[in-house]
């Protein structure tokens, strides 16, 4: 029996898959991938890197041929954003340490793609009730903005990944989403 539920806008109840597998969503995050390429990518001239072939860990898209980016999609809220970081959860995004010291090190010119689709908008543990509106969207920033975000982001530490072994972020930061650095493409 799970200690909480989640729903989605139509009031359905949400069964979430282990969300520690890291095997399991890069997997899936490869799927994602393919899924926003196909809908996005020609309005936003995005592609596969093709580095990705051989490297799943290259950075997921190529813009305009030349331009490195990476995805981030982000499918559920971060309910407790407000009553810990004071950001509505309905646009708190999260972004990991360890992708921000990744891309310092090897890719500072990346940019940035966060997809925002909330399948869940709806929190229930015991009597605590938390609820967003539907987001859905695709925004944009340049990594170098970005780290000036970081520098003053909240960092949130993931209590279930203290001992991790898997290769999970240990912490991410987390943003708002309707801060001016950021740009609505979709």
């Amino acid at each position: 029996m799970a200690t909480y539920q989640q729903y989605n806008r139509d009031g359905e109840e949400i069964t979430l898959q282990d969300l520690q597998n890291k095997t399991q969503w890069c997997r899936d995050g490869e799927k994602i991938e393919e899924v926003f390429v196909t809908k996005y990518g020609s309005q936003l001239d995005l592609i596969i890197n093709p580095e990705k072939t051989t490297n799943p860990y290259a950075p997921d898209l190529v813009k305009a041929n030349v331009l490195l980016a990476d995805l981030k999609t982000q499918n559920t809220p971060f309910f407790k954003a407000h009553d810990l970081y004071n950001i509505d959860p309905t646009y708190a995004v999260v972004f990991n340490r360890k992708d921000a010291e990744r891309y310092w090190k090897h890719y500072r010119d990346i940019i940035i793609y966060f997809w925002v689709e909330w399948h869940s908008v709806k929190f229930v543990m015991g009597s605590t009730i938390k609820e967003v509106e539907f987001l859905n969207g695709v925004w944009s920033i340049k990594f170098i903005d970005l780290v000036e975000l970081l520098k003053v982001a909240p960092e949130h530490f993931y209590q279930q990944r203290v001992n991790d072994t898997k290769g999970n972020a240990k912490g991410s930061f987390v943003l708002d989403i309707r801060n001016p650095s950021f740009k609505r493409v979709i």
